[in-house]
């Protein structure tokens, strides 16, 4: 049973640790990981309360972020991974566009298997829009 909730100021440390791990693969630098964190710290103090925590049998299971219709962040622990939830999340969730890392191949084959198609490239990320 997956159950969604908002979160809390007491989420803080694991909605930190889940943006990290998604954005953590494409940082080269020690410098970029410095830099990383410290937005990160402040972007989840600013935004923790607009974030969602999936829950599986009452276990916080990953946890996702729509900003303007956009989403920004999601993110699945690995065991809970291609179960479907992701999927979910997307049909329940009003979503227009979504922008990802080019070379994020699996996200960009997940979001297009649910119904989502490039749209525009950029420097380093793809646009991907609702069929």
């Amino acid at each position: 049973m997956i159950i969604y909730k908002k979160a809390q100021k007491k989420d803080l440390p694991l909605l930190i640790e889940h943006k990290l791990k998604t954005i953590s693969p494409y940082l080269k630098t020690n410098e970029e990981k410095l830099k990383a964190i410290a937005y990160v710290n402040e972007f989840i103090k600013n935004n923790f309360d607009k974030f969602i925590i999936i829950y599986y049998f009452f276990k916080k299971i990953g946890s996702f972020l729509i900003l303007d219709n956009e989403l920004d962040t999601i993110y699945i622990i690995k065991k809970y991974r291609n179960k479907g939830i992701g999927s979910k999340i997307l049909k329940k969730a009003k979503i227009n566009k979504i922008k990802v890392k080019k070379e994020n191949i699996k996200a960009i084959k997940f979001y297009e298997k649910n119904g989502f198609m490039k749209k525009n490239e950029q420097e380093d990320c793809i646009i991907l829009e609702r069929k």
